[in-house]
């Protein structure tokens, strides 16, 4: 875990004091009571007119004084913003030739936006400009300015309040912001079921008894708050179909939003609920007509909105295809679905064909079609997705980056489906999220990234981390990825408890990487009942671990203002607290039932554990659903298994012992509840070099980001990625596109291990990476490691989806493989990690005398103190 407060922090800290306290060369929106009116061209499309009126809304909760809101500049000398997109009239009118000029950089770009303060002789006054080289530019540049002044993009769907003061200003003078890193940015709402369904039906929207205008209105604009541009709608049979109902395509349209639909759903249709014929007839082997017209309608449609057309065809609800045949058929007959989907396209749109965006997504078994030679039209955007959970199965290959389309990424933050589902909480470190889409956006995924956030609550923060990638994908190196923490933690808290906040995040996460609260039950389903790999001692290590967090959540929640409560609550302390309960409900479970005819006394205090954190689990959730925002959330939250559906695909329901089985009272004699520090239990970032390890009874373990010495002789290097490791960071290969070498190449980067041994014998070594898949579609994982001068030994790892070893692997979030390495006398030694393949993300080093199987968290590292 990081130590805080970090050096950049201290940076942050003093650009938000700049940033929000009057300073020379700073506009200000309110003077002598009276706020700055703003100014939008009465010829800006609606949703600039739209958003406008939602910056009106924010400077009135930031000063308490609402601005008002014209079509015109002042006559008189009045200071006011303005707000246009870069040719209006009415910014060539107040622009000093110098900045005119300047603006010219704005031309035919995508979504940038410029702000600056305009001083104007006559009459003489300041004008706060904001303007954009397009629609959604110029809207994300309104928002930009009510993010300055202290509205949180979560501040209506998180709560996040709103600090007066009536003397705010922002820095006049922003550059023109660089182009997105990825063109079209987005959300997929998915498994709608069990939180925004119920939500919106019962308590949002309980006219309508839906998700409709009134719930997509605030997705839209947090999207544009968060500078996102494309929604996949709600698409289970609980929804009614987006575009049923017509004022959602409009509501999207005065948004500026695009709208899209998922892999499974082309061209804008929601099969699940808009296919009236029998579910045979989706079959455009046997009903062509059927299905064309079905697609022909939805174009006719909404033509005039801004979409991004989806291709292909599989079954209804994301089943496979139905037409029948070999593989070489099943491509030709793809093909021509696609053919046809075009064809629509040209016949109803007015854009050349080339210039329509569209997408295809190899998922499933649509991918060993497109293997097996599928043709996809060169301006179609290839959209490649991870494994469901969060590891991407395939990269745009050198030829594939040429493509005009582009790539793009589809990427999970909650999922249904095998092995097991996780909907409950958002548990995905940042680290892990950073390192796959910066090798994504390496190698030419630029086009399109979307994302599947389930019920958006509780994946506040992940979504915001993913969207600002997509943003900025330079914002954060692999070094620095964790101070997203400290500077969202500052951002929504202040800056005074925001160093704690962000070191309990770390600790959230990386916990809960180990083993998602919604993955604590180690079969799988359809398969025999059995209990943790933990030991004793990591069990009760782990719940201590837990234990200390949630005590740290508690003290910060207690310093918080009573303004911050349901904030924290939602975004940091429900998450830890509930997930802390779920583990103390599953492990003390397991000691329960370990002690079953064992000791009845400490089964029995086990047994009330279990039930306690039972209780506490419900009683959190009651306060979610029932008591935060004055019940704003009501229906919202659903602990996992929220119910019996799907069970393929879900965790077990934990069997709470009865009352009568467990003790009444806690006796700390009989079970010390645990109480170590967490700060024993997992290793500390280190300084770079100097470290060495020692042996004990048998082990010498090694995080991998503690190496002793890092030798990069060539052009690629081993970096530490900040977080991405079960018990720490990790570390890769840098550049992400850095060319597979021989196992003999001299140039190969290393990474050095000092450790000293006092047994001496045959030894064996545990290599554990995270489950990433081989960049170059070679189905295996390659490294090479060295004891000392002896010769390099081949470590590789076969990769792939849908077998036992893929699903372990993803629910401990680790792949292993152990190897002999020789024999070695006492002393001190040198193992050596060598660059073969990049993609390959190491996370521990465990070197054993004996032939046990290393433990499910590994040993922990034995590194010398001294």
């Amino acid at each position: 875990m990081a130590d805080s407060p970090y050096p950049r922090f201290l940076i942050l800290c003093i650009l938000f004091l700049l940033l929000t306290h009057p300073c020379t060369a700073a506009f200000q929106f309110c003077k002598n009571s009276t706020a700055t009116p703003i100014v939008v061209d009465p010829t800006s499309p609606a949703p600039i007119q739209r958003a406008a009126q939602d910056l009106v809304n924010d400077i009135e909760r930031v000063t308490g004084h609402r601005p008002e809101l014209l079509h015109h500049l002042p006559t008189h000398n009045t200071d006011c913003v303005l707000v246009a997109t870069q040719h209006s009239e009415l910014v060539q009118q107040i622009l000093p030739e110098e900045s005119a000029s300047s603006l010219q950089a704005l031309n035919g770009q995508w979504e940038r936006f410029f702000i600056q303060e305009i001083h104007s002789p006559s009459p003489k006054r300041s004008i706060l400009l904001i303007t954009g080289s397009d629609l959604r530019g110029t809207i994300y540049g309104i928002y930009e300015v009510s993010r300055r002044i202290g509205v949180s993009p979560w501040h209506w769907w998180a709560d996040v309040p709103v600090m007066p003061n009536p003397e705010v200003v922002i820095n006049a003078v922003t550059p023109i912001t660089a182009a997105p890193s990825v063109k079209y940015r987005g959300i997929f709402i998915n498994d709608e079921d069990w939180g925004l369904h119920p939500w919106a039906s019962h308590t949002f929207d309980p006219g309508l008894g839906d998700i409709g205008p009134k719930t997509y209105a605030r997705i839209f604009e947090l999207l544009l708050r968060l500078r996102a541009n494309l929604l996949w709608p709600a698409m289970h049979e609980v929804t009614r179909a987006f575009n049923a109902d017509e004022h959602n395509a409009q509501l999207a349209s005065r948004y500026g939003i695009l709208m899209g639909s998922s892999h499974a759903e082309p061209m804008l249709r929601n099969n699940v609920r808009e296919w009236s014929l029998p579910k045979h007839h989706y079959n455009f082997a046997t009903h062509p007509e059927e299905v064309l017209t079905y697609w022909d309608q939805r174009i006719r449609e909404n033509k005039d909105y801004e979409n991004i057309y989806t291709l292909g065809m599989r079954g209804i609800h994301d089943s496979g295809m139905t037409a029948g045949g070999n593989v070489q058929e099943k491509v030709a007959f793809l093909e021509n679905i696609i053919s046809e989907q075009r064809n629509l396209l040209s016949r109803h749109l007015d854009t050349p064909l080339s210039e329509i965006p569209q997408v295809f997504t190899p998922y499933k078994e649509v991918l060993e079609l497109y293997q097996n030679g599928l043709d996809v039209p060169d301006e179609v955007t290839l959209i490649w997705p991870d494994d469901n959970h969060g590891y991407i199965r395939h990269f745009p290959t050198e030829q594939e980056q040429l493509r005009t389309g582009g790539s793009g990424i589809y990427y999970h933050l909650s999922y249904l489906g095998s092995p097991l589902a996780y909907l409950w909480l958002e548990s995905t470190p940042p680290g892990v999220v950073w390192q796959q889409m910066h090798q994504a956006w390496t190698h030419g995924a630029r086009t399109l990234w979307m994302l599947n956030v389930g019920d958006i609550k509780p994946a506040e923060r992940g979504i915001e981390f993913f969207l600002e990638l997509a943003w900025n994908i330079e914002r954060w190196h692999p070094e620095t990825v964790q101070e997203f923490f400290s500077e969202w933690a500052a951002r929504e808290f202040g800056i005074t408890l925001a160093p704690e906040i962000a070191s309990i995040l770390e600790g959230y996460y990386e916990l809960n990487f180990q083993r998602r609260p919604e993955h604590l039950q180690w079969w799988l389903p359809h398969t025999r009942e059995r209990s943790s790999p933990l030991t004793r001692q990591e069990k009760l290590e782990r719940l201590a671990a837990f234990a200390h967090l949630s005590r740290r959540s508690e003290a910060v929640a207690a310093a918080l203002s009573a303004a911050h409560q349901d904030a924290y609550f939602q975004l940091v302390h429900y998450p830890i607290v509930a997930s802390a309960a779920a583990n103390q409900r599953v492990f003390h479970n397991e000691l329960y039932r370990e002690q079953f005819f064992h000791d009845n006394a400490l089964r029995r205090q086990h047994g009330l554990q279990v039930r306690l954190a039972d209780e506490r689990l419900k009683e959190l959730t009651h306060r979610y659903n029932h008591k935060i925002a004055s019940g704003k959330w009501r229906h919202f939250m659903a602990v996992e298994p929220a119910d019996y559906n799907w069970r393929s695909y879900r965790t077990a329901a934990v069997h709470v012992p009865t009352e009568n089985m467990v003790a009444e009272t806690w006796d700390p004699d009989l079970l010390p509840l645990p109480a170590e520090d967490f700060g024993k239990l997992l290793p500390h970032r280190l300084p770079e070099g100097k470290h060495t390890f020692t042996e004990i009874q048998g082990i010498v373990t090694m995080e991998a980001e503690h190496f002793t010495r890092r030798n990069s002789p060539g052009s690629a290097s081993w970096r530490v990625i900040s977080g991405a490791g079960r018990t720490g960071d990790a570390v890769a290969l840098f550049p992400e596109n850095t060319p597979s070498l021989s196992e003999s190449d001299a140039s190969a980067a290393t990474l050095e291990y000092q450790f000293t041994t006092t047994s001496s014998g045959p030894v064996q070594l545990t290599v554990w990476l995270l489950p990433t898949f081989p960049l170059h579609d070679s189905g295996h994982l390659r490294l090479n490691v060295a004891l000392n001068d002896h010769k390099p030994i081949l470590i590789e790892i076969e990769r792939s989806i849908g077998d036992d070893d893929w699903k372990h692997a993803v629910l401990n979030a680790t792949v292993t493989a152990t190897f002999h390495l020789g024999t070695l006398d006492s002393g001190t030694h040198v193992l050596r990690l060598i660059q073969l393949d990049p993609g390959v993300v190491v996370d521990k080093l465990s070197l054993h005398f004996n032939d046990l199987p290393p433990s499910y968290l590994g040993p922990r590292e034995t590194r010398d103190k001294r």
